[in-house]
């Protein structure tokens, strides 16, 4: 399978074996961390599917998750007049 813009190796394990816990096989597989950043359209080795069942359901339904958040130009819920006063 070839990875799409934004997807993380969760989301791929999500995916394609259907469980969060198939990333941790799909890093082994093809020699990279679980927290790795993804180049787009680059193709990995996918193990079986864990939960078949949830995998089937994204394939059915063309679901390909991209959760992940770029460092640079990131977007999040709170703006700057939230601090580190709480910490």
């Amino acid at each position: 399978m070839k990875v799409a813009q934004g997807q993380s190796l969760i989301d791929i394990a999500i995916q394609e074996c259907g469980s969060a816990e198939a990333a941790i096989l799909i890093a082994i597989a093809n020699g990279i961390a679980v927290t790795d950043e993804l180049t787009p359209g680059v193709g990995l080795i996918i193990p079986g599917a864990s939960n078949k069942a949830v995998a089937a359901y994204y394939a059915a339904r063309n679901i390909k998750p991209a959760t992940q958040v770029a460092e640079s130009g990131a977007t999040t819920v709170f703006d700057e007049t939230f601090d580190e006063t709480f910490e």
